[in-house]
């Protein structure tokens, strides 16, 4: 679970390259690797808003829906029936990321931040992939797709609601 905490947290972080990006709606394919080059992949969809707002839908292998706000994540697992919540300590600085993404290539950039590298591929303007080594030392990459940049999305799409006989653990 904390490996996809540290994910999600990164992947939020730098949900735009552009300072015009406001939201960001796509479905993802997201590749976990660990040092024995065992691979996990997920499926589903996601959505961002600044300044740190997501929403990422696992569908594969798994289902399960993960919502970030400044103050905490909170992951609904049907399967399991259970709800983690788990505080954070301060935001994610998403200008301070993308104010240190230095153009390193033809469609390719590069960020270091919180002591981490993220090396971020861009097509037609929008994010292609973003890769990085997590807190785990686990390779992580993310592909997304169909892509909807600057579209109106309510904020209350980003608060959780909770099942009433849902497990509750808070971290």
């Amino acid at each position: 679970m904390r490996l996809l905490f540290a994910a999600l947290l990164s992947i939020t972080s730098l949900f735009a390259i552009s300072e015009k990006t406001d939201t960001m709606q796509a479905d993802f394919v997201q590749t976990i690797t660990d040092d024995k080059n065992s691979t996990i992949t997920y499926r589903g969809d996601m959505l961002a808003k600044r300044p740190n707002m997501a929403l990422w839908h696992y569908k594969e292998p798994v289902q399960k829906s993960v919502y970030i706000t400044a103050r905490n994540v909170t992951v609904i697992e049907p399967e399991l029936e259970q709800v983690i919540i788990k505080k954070l300590n301060g935001s994610v600085d998403i200008l301070a990321i993308l104010g240190a993404a230095e153009h390193v290539g033809k469609n390719s950039y590069r960020a270091y931040y919180s002591g981490k590298e993220y090396l971020i591929s861009i097509k037609d303007d929008k994010i292609d992939t973003i890769s990085y080594t997590d807190a785990f030392d686990n390779r992580v990459s993310i592909v997304f797709d169909k892509q909807q940049i600057n579209q109106k999305i309510e904020d209350s799409r980003f608060k959780a609601t909770i099942p009433q006989d849902f497990d509750i653990i808070s971290e």
